[in-house]
């Protein structure tokens, strides 16, 4: 019988509860994209708060990448320097952190003006038309990931999550939506997880057998035409035979209200768990399940359920960043957090906007 407040690995690395702090946008680098105060206080409450492991906000890995300005980059002089600090706050909890990296790709806001990329050429809205990106330039960002991960093994992260999830860039190379190409990197799905492929196996040589590097994935698109879930086991288990140490079961790209990753009924807790335990069925690695997770007593029920081994969740932390605390404690009364979804609104900078 598994619960919330255990030790476990996860995927490489020593857990010391199975709760995970899922990636959340904060938006608060500075102008040139790095890390700042409010970004350590951030991070250093989280840790304080008692959740096992955090995965940050997607960073960027080059200058094409970043959907804001605001969003932390970690091609920048200063990111070792700055993430090491936030690593060490982290690791004086008994809290691990990892890092997700990510390109935006057809949602990016690149730092060097122009039309986005995109593995084919997207109209992402009617001002923005994504172009295709050549060769050269598919090569160029998969180096960028490799580049991006040994800095944060560097700087004291205790492993790395490749962003494939939610309609950016990663993702749209393996959904057929966005994906049109016609050569290696298109068609049927093993060219179209191609790039996805040749990201990881850079990364696995940049930073070595044993430092742990993870996914977060669709389980499905939820738009038509889009990757289905058992495309998703398909490539999840083609990752596992290369190394992969976990997946993170998600689900929609994020285009209208049929495809949102995040939920604004505060009911609908695991929305992906199905797809999820699916996944975890067929896997010899750690799964875990994010969506919309609650309470404890629903978090519970589906870690035992299956084969998944943790629980991730994000906005009922930027509510009441001590919530695993609270819990723990025996006050296991569900998070204030309403799921209004108004605290990824930028208007009066990061956290809870109805609970200050």
């Amino acid at each position: 019988m598994k619960s919330i407040y255990e030790s476990v690995d996860l995927g490489g690395i020593t857990v010391k509860n199975r709760l995970v702090r899922s990636a959340t946008q904060e938006v608060s680098a500075d102008e040139n994209g790095n890390i700042t105060a409010t970004l350590l206080s951030i991070y250093e409450n989280l840790a304080l708060g008692g959740i096992g492991t955090i995965i940050t906000s997607m960073v960027g890995v080059d200058e094409n990448s970043r959907i804001s300005p605001k969003m932390i980059k970690t091609y920048g002089d200063d990111f070792v320097s700055g993430f090491s600090l936030l690593a060490e706050k982290v690791h004086r909890h008994d809290c691990k952190i990892i890092v997700q990296l990510s390109h935006c790709g057809a949602k990016a806001l690149p730092d060097n003006g122009g039309n986005p990329l995109a593995p084919s050429e997207f109209q992402i809205s009617p001002d923005i038309t994504a172009k295709s990106m050549t060769q050269t330039e598919i090569q160029s960002i998969i180096e960028s990931f490799a580049k991006a991960a040994k800095k944060c093994k560097e700087a004291g992260a205790d492993g790395v999550q490749l962003h494939a999830a939610h309609g950016y860039l990663l993702s749209q190379f393996l959904s057929p939506y966005f994906n049109k190409r016609l050569d290696k990197y298109g068609g049927e799905l093993a060219n179209r997880a191609q790039m996805l492929f040749e990201v990881y196996a850079t990364i696995r040589a940049a930073v070595g057998d044993k430092y742990p590097i993870y996914i977060k994935i669709n389980s499905e698109d939820k738009v038509d035409g889009g990757l289905t879930a058992d495309e998703c086991i398909w490539i999840c288990k083609e990752l596992e035979n290369r190394g992969l140490n976990g997946i993170e079961v998600s689900g929609g790209l994020a285009l209208s209200r049929e495809s949102t990753s995040v939920p604004k009924n505060p009911d609908s807790e695991g929305i992906w768990g199905q797809n999820t335990l699916k996944i975890a069925e067929k896997m010899n690695i750690a799964v875990i399940s994010v969506g919309g997770y609650r309470t404890p007593e629903m978090i519970e029920s589906w870690l035992n359920k299956g084969n998944i081994e943790a629980v991730s969740l994000c906005r009922p932390l930027i509510s009441e960043p001590d919530l695993p605390n609270r819990w723990k404690a025996g006050d296991r009364t569900r998070p204030r957090c309403i799921s209004c979804n108004k605290c990824f609104k930028p208007e009066g900078g990061f956290g809870c906007k109805v609970f200050p």
